[in-house]
């Protein structure tokens, strides 16, 4: 399996510390002959676990027609750590709206910690995660959408199309704010599609549109008179 190091900013070093954990990107050359024979493209489908929230399974990113943030986390990052309430409160928020849209948080399992399917459940039982997480075994979705900070949050629409990010920690009423612009982006995706159903329209619209045009004749008709 590959792996890719990850550095943890120091106390000391303030402006690299607000960016969270830095991928160095250091890869071996075994990576670059398997990254040529997997098919490493979108849609991807990904381990969820057994945890609060969670259900053990699959999920498939992207999906067609949903709204997805995703939260690239690690389980020694503070940064990281820190940013779970704020996303907590964001899904509650978009939750009460009755917002469409998933929540997951995903663990890259290529880098950093090697930490066992139950070792992160039980972690995130303790940090009070109370939403879908999953494990990107061969980190695939982290490169896909080029991860080299940690935390990141990405809001995507259904075709996988990132319409918000961001890298180090954000509010929450940030988050919501980018998982609005997905939804709207989302919902005029959607109603494009419907326009472009070809539908004719129904036979009220027809009358009413034939009534619009008989007064239009007639006000034409009084003005000539007058004239």
């Amino acid at each position: 399996m590959r792996r890719r190091e990850f550095v943890i900013a120091g106390a000391g070093t303030v402006s690299i510390a607000c960016a969270g954990c830095l991928d160095s990107g250091d890869d071996d050359s075994a990576d670059e002959s398997e990254s040529e024979t997997i098919d490493d493209s979108p849609p991807f489908e990904l381990q969820t676990l057994d945890a609060p929230g969670s259900e053990a399974g699959t999920v498939t990113i992207p999906r067609e027609g949903q709204v997805i943030l995703i939260n690239f986390t690690r389980t020694d990052c503070p940064t990281s750590l820190g940013l779970l309430p704020a996303i907590n409160e964001a899904r509650a928020e978009l939750e009460a709206a009755e917002a469409d849209v998933d929540v997951i948080s995903l663990f890259d399992d290529s880098a950093g910690p090697m930490n066992s399917p139950a070792e992160l459940a039980d972690w995130w039982d303790e940090h009070d995660g109370n939403w879908t997480v999953g494990i990107d075994e061969r980190g695939v979705l982290n490169d896909y959408y080029n991860v080299r900070v940690l935390p990141t949050l990405i809001a995507i629409d259904g075709d996988g199309e990132v319409h918000w990010r961001n890298e180090g920690g954000t509010t929450a009423g940030n988050i919501v704010s980018g998982v609005e612009n997905a939804l709207e982006a989302q919902a005029s995706a959607d109603d494009g599609e419907t326009d472009g159903d070809g539908e004719e329209p129904t036979d009220d619209e027809g009358e009413e549109d034939g009534d619009e045009g008989s007064m239009d004749d007639g006000d034409e008709t009084a003005d000539d008179s007058q004239d």
